[in-house]
């Protein structure tokens, strides 16, 4: 990759950030369609996010990922938000143009396709239990719910989170029944046990020594356990699932797809997605 002075900046604005996979998954898709763009991480603290904004525009970049913890704090820094971003109440993209700076949620998008691809799973008629209810959580119950979820449930460590965004759910699909979950293991127990899906979109599960999640004894056969988490590959709510005989999957595809559609939105092309997934496998080895 040559860097010139005609080269369009992309990147990553969170914090912390040197743990992503974007830049090389990037990096490799602009390479593979020859074309001038580079991406770039940026450690942003929450205190420093306006100001950073702010300079999208001066510096004449062409984008920006948006990541924890910003995604709901970007909103009203920004020109327009699309349609998609509106209804989730969130941004993981930022278009930059003459006309301003545009928000998108890709997240949803990585979230359905990737259970389409890799589980064969589509959530019409599904009930899905929510572990977590932070940015992650909100594309993942609002796209469900759009996409003909039968059910959705919430639960978080902080009760007053679930609650709003679940308020927020039904609020734009009353078809779907939408409800709070306790995070203790008593209620979680009685509620996941007739769920065909459970997601976790908390962090809990990235570190070693990170506790057990759920019992994942209290999940029904057939229930499909999704792992919103790439880095580690396997969680330890993975492979106890697995080795229950659900069938498992990580965040990668989930990554990969939100990836390819924001890359679509930076450069105006169609991404080599499977350049984008083979870098991330080659980052770990598979």
């Amino acid at each position: 990759m040559q860097i010139s002075g005609t080269t369009r900046i992309t990147g990553l604005f969170g914090h912390p950030v040197r743990h992503t996979f974007s830049p090389a998954m990037h990096n490799a898709a602009f390479e593979k369609l020859k074309l001038d763009y580079v991406y770039l991480p940026f450690e942003v603290r929450p205190e420093d996010l306006t100001q950073a904004v702010a300079a999208l525009r001066p510096l004449g970049l062409a984008g920006i990922n948006v990541t924890i913890p910003h995604k709901e704090a970007v909103l009203p820094l920004l020109d327009e938000i699309s349609e998609e971003a509106a209804l989730m109440g969130s941004a993981n993209t930022i278009r930059v143009s003459a006309e301003g700076l545009k928000g998108y949620n890709t997240d949803a998008y990585g979230y359905e396709t990737s259970l389409r691809e890799e589980a064969g799973l589509v959530l019409a008629g599904k009930r899905v239990f929510v572990m977590g209810a932070g940015g992650a959580s909100r594309a993942v119950a609002f796209q469900s719910a759009f996409s003909g979820a039968a059910e959705v449930v919430i639960a978080d460590v902080v009760p007053a989170r679930a609650e709003a965004l679940c308020a927020a759910v039904a609020g734009r699909f009353p078809a779907c029944r939408v409800a709070p979950c306790a995070a203790d293991s008593r209620a979680v127990e009685r509620t996941v046990a007739a769920k065909d899906l459970f997601v976790n979109a908390t962090p809990v599960g990235m570190k070693a020594e990170d506790p057990r999640l759920i019992d994942v004894a209290w999940l029904t056969p057939g229930a499909v356990v999704f792992d919103v988490i790439y880095n580690p590959q396997q969680t330890r709510l993975l492979r106890e699932a697995a080795a229950r005989g659900l069938q498992t999957l990580n965040g990668i595809g989930m990554l990969v797809h939100q990836g390819a559609r924001a890359f679509e939105i930076f450069a105006g092309t169609p991404a080599p997605v499977e350049t984008m997934r083979g870098v991330i496998r080659e980052r770990f080895g598979a």
